[in-house]
């Protein structure tokens, strides 16, 4: 362990272009970044998955807001969870977002969050105007250590976790539906996403009488506040959720994790991804399906979904969704039973693992390509048991 309040000098080596700890001469006439923020790296665990960043902002909010980006990388090279006796260093490249600050200048000292617990030494190194942070941990024990649950939910009260959860925005979706607070509860045990027709809101946004008729009323909750304030985000991890899914035509529930950073192009996802581990899409006749989303939702959007469905959902009964999301590949499972696994590449349009945080969403809506809603139908909700997120992979995966 690290005592900050230390000479960082004496302790820690701080590598900083022919300079020692202490003031670095600038080569550029450009504001220098101060202070800078890192992300919260966590000491590896034999058996855990790593964390993953990658052009990643710190505050998740548009890079127009930020200073810099962060980059992690460990050595040696983690496939899938942390080995056993084994020293791991995680390297962090953090770049300036404008070509008009830098990090020259900056030193060890200046910089903030970074770990203690189990370091063994921490050096910093200016490159170009871009700052690169190594962290050496100490060796991982000689076996796994025990799985924790690092997220989860039960419902077992009356009304969301603040903490945990808020509703979604109450925005149109899919240009048939309208997120809205009044559609989402808690009650004997389980998370409540009612969806109910109403042609009296259809009117007021659309002429359409196709649109208007088959118009529905939806909840919709996340792990991020409406201001954009994450409240939970996670990368690698086993992600788990017990849920009910109603058959109705038109109309889907999903349980799905979505990244800030969704929107950055030129590198297949690796730089944020929209995991969609379960779309009851096409219920009406058995279909479900998970996918993957990059690159934006406009002309530059990718996307790719598996075409499996193992487990009958629609029984009336709940079943367990899941997703093993490590470095090297995502694999998607119901009731234990896999169903897609993606680790890149051609056949899955070259899409990349996603590297960075991403937060949780559960939802309910309604679309036009989905077909028509049942004329008699009046209203149903989708019924969440618990979710989950471990932070080692489950059942073998």
């Amino acid at each position: 362990m690290i005592n900050k309040t230390l000479s960082a000098c004496f302790f820690i080596s701080v590598i900083v272009s022919s300079s020692t700890c202490g003031t670095v001469k600038k080569t550029e006439n450009l504001p220098q970044i101060t202070s800078p923020q890192v992300y919260a790296v966590k000491a590896p665990a034999a058996g855990n998955y790593p964390q993953g960043l990658f052009k990643y902002p710190y505050k998740a909010k548009s890079l127009a807001e930020e200073q810099f980006t962060q980059t992690l990388e460990w050595s040696p090279r983690v496939s899938k969870t942390f080995g056993t006796d084994t020293k791991y260093t995680a390297t962090l490249t953090l770049d300036p977002v404008s070509a008009k600050h830098t990090f020259e200048g900056t030193t060890l000292a200046d910089v903030m969050g970074l770990p203690a617990d189990g370091v063994e030494n921490i050096s910093v190194e200016t490159r170009g105007r871009s700052l690169v942070v190594r962290i050496g941990f100490e060796k991982t024990a000689n076996e796994n250590s025990a799985a924790q649950i690092v997220f989860s939910d039960d419902f077992d009260g009356t009304s969301l976790d603040p903490d945990k959860w808020d509703l979604c925005p109450e925005w149109d979706r899919q240009g048939r539906s309208s997120w809205r607070d009044d559609m989402v509860s808690v009650s004997g045990g389980y998370l409540r996403l009612k969806f109910i027709k109403d042609t009296a809101l259809g009117r007021t946004k659309s002429r359409n009488s196709f649109l208007v008729n088959n118009w529905i009323r939806a909840g919709a909750i996340r792990t991020r506040k409406k201001d954009g304030y994450i409240l939970y985000d996670n990368s690698y991890g086993y992600y788990e959720a017990r849920i009910k899914f109603p058959s109705v035509s038109g109309t889907w529930g999903a349980f799905w994790l979505m990244s800030p950073t969704e929107h950055l192009l030129g590198d297949e996802g690796v730089d944020g991804t929209e995991i969609d581990i379960v779309e009851t899409i096409h219920n009406e006749i058995g279909q479900y399906n998970a996918a993957l989303n990059w690159n934006g939702y406009d002309n530059k959007h990718k996307g790719v979904g598996s075409g499996a469905w193992p487990v009958n959902i629609y029984d009336g009964g709940f079943h367990i969704f899941a997703l093993d999301w490590s470095p090297s590949e995502y694999v998607f499972s119901v009731d234990g039973v896999e169903f897609w696994r993606v680790d890149g590449g051609g056949k899955f349009k070259n899409a990349g693992i996603n590297q960075n945080p991403n937060y949780i969403k559960l939802t309910v809506e309604g679309s036009e390509w989905t077909g028509n809603i049942p004329p008699n139908f009046t209203e149903d909700e989708m019924l969440v048991d618990y979710v989950r997120v471990y932070n080692q992979p489950k059942n073998g995966s």
